[in-house]
């Protein structure tokens, strides 16, 4: 049975007749509170059900609310005002067990646990959709009414639908974000979404793409075709411990096509080429593009095509790992990125990271940034590359090998004007997990192609520059070229 909005005078004489009238809430009481929710859904474009959903969703109490208006042995008086499919959501809002049901909720596989009977299943789309938007609607309502309860519970509502973002329509997720985002903007603005073009949304590419659209931005992956076809169906499904599994809307295409505020260039050094050709620059605009390659040679390649005031490199920390197209397995318990640049002029960019749940920091200078993952990287991936070994094996079984190596990339990374410190990147690799592999490894593993010149060729090409013997570099790199 349907029932269209013209039952909600029978609906509030039915709460009045309740006592809803009566009953004290924050803002006043709380037949106000559901008058103004379902007018929250009612702006977000919801349909009539819901709407009638959201004036009626404390019937029967709530988790948060145990105050409740009717007992569940009457839940067919309440279907009789409202129609089947709103009681219904009525039942399933008051029903939810929080703290069992909130995490997964966004998932797929999502375990929503009903507080009323125990019994625990996974609920369709549509209905997980309708519940995100209604919670976002009575918690918002609150969050304005009630300053305390805003500085206190604030940042956990914006978490919690930041991991509900798959779930919620555009305009009720932007009117989240604006609500609860703590840190207010100058001149009292809003915060606006960016929008911003992935370059390959591979392991370390699909990650942040995921985590920006998670937390409100739009991202549009600029890929080959099978994998925009994923992408377009899917989205990006991320397993991690750090951020938790979620699945991230996201827009795809085989080439850039508009503007953007910010272009991430995430592909293997091995394709830069043929992957720029996707990106023209006359159509980027007046975005930033912050490359996240290995090596030290690419920005200048970079600033040829995009001017040299574009382009601001920037350093990851993250083990990420593609497993097919648009799913990623993110490792690391970290993700940390540096972009090197002016302060005044990347703050923005690392506000919008940090926002994203990426920690993120400004360097002034740009060689000590690329040469210190360089100097760190080069012997990691050229020795468990060449000896099919963990980092907990090279350490071990090559470990003249391995002080002779970092002592060469930290002397052609000091000869380069970036002072390094051969003991304390030793002290990182003995602290690194045994079984960490490099990246250049797992490549190796699968037959993919090989970053060797973007690393060892450049640790190579800057030592015979500065005139630095690297006699061990060169020899693995001989060795990995002829494999």
């Amino acid at each position: 049975m349907s029932v269209p909005l013209s039952a909600e005078p029978q609906v509030r004489a039915l709460l009045r007749e309740l006592g809803a009238e009566a009953i004290v809430h924050p803002g006043g009481t709380l037949l106000a509170h559901l008058r103004r929710v379902q007018e929250q859904l009612a702006a977000w474009g919801a349909r009539p059900a819901l709407q009638l959903a959201g004036l009626c969703h404390a019937f029967y109490g709530t988790d948060g609310f145990p105050t409740s208006l009717l007992p569940l042995d009457r839940r067919t008086e309440l279907a009789a005002v409202i129609g089947a499919e709103a009681e219904a959501l009525v039942y399933f809002y008051a029903a939810c067990d929080r703290r069992s049901s909130y995490p997964t909720l966004a998932d797929p596989d999502a375990a929503y646990r009903d507080r009323f009977t125990g019994r625990t299943f996974t609920p369709d789309l549509g209905l997980r959709r309708d519940f995100a938007e209604l919670s976002a609607a009575n918690e918002l309502d609150i969050a304005r009414i009630d300053p305390a309860f805003r500085e206190a519970s604030g940042a956990d509502l914006l978490t919690l639908f930041t991991r509900l973002r798959p779930l919620l329509s555009r305009l009720a997720w932007t009117d989240c974000h604006t609500e609860l985002t703590t840190a207010p903007l100058p001149g009292g603005a809003v915060p606006r979404p960016w929008t911003v073009a992935v370059l390959g949304p591979g392991g370390v590419g699909g990650l942040l793409a995921a985590l920006l659209s998670r937390a409100g931005h739009r991202v549009i992956c600029v890929a080959g075709d099978a994998t925009i076809r994923a992408l377009r169906e899917d989205g990006i499904r991320v397993r991690s411990g750090q951020f938790g599994d979620f699945t991230a809307t996201v827009e795809a295409d085989t080439e850039l096509r508009e503007p953007a505020d910010l272009c991430l260039i995430a592909v293997k050094h091995t394709a830069l080429g043929p992957a720029l050709e996707r990106l023209p620059p006359g159509v980027l605009g007046e975005g930033v593009v912050v490359p996240l390659l290995n090596g030290i040679e690419h920005p200048a390649v970079l600033r040829d095509r995009y001017g040299a005031e574009r382009v601001a490199p920037g350093i990851i920390r993250v083990e990420s790992t593609r497993t097919a197209p648009g799913t990623i397995e993110h490792g690391s318990p970290f993700t940390e990125i540096e972009l090197s640049g002016a302060h005044e002029r990347l703050a923005p960019l690392a506000a919008l990271l940090e926002d994203a749940g990426v920690r993120t920091r400004v360097v002034e200078d740009e060689t000590a940034a690329l040469w210190a993952k360089l100097a760190f990287l080069a012997p990691f991936a050229l020795l468990t590359t060449r000896y099919d070994r963990t980092i907990g094996e090279v350490r071990t079984e090559r470990r003249e090998e391995l002080v002779a190596l970092v002592e060469e990339a930290a002397a052609v990374s000091s000869a380069c004007g970036a002072p390094a410190d051969a003991a304390k990147a030793l002290a990182l690799y003995d602290a690194f997990p045994a079984g960490s592999k490099s990246s250049m490894q797992r490549d190796a593993e699968a037959g993919r192609p090989l970053e060797l010149d973007a690393i060892g060729g450049a640790l190579l090409r800057a030592a015979e520059r500065h005139g630095v013997p690297v006699p061990v570099a060169a020899r693995l790199m001989t060795a990995l070229s002829a494999d």
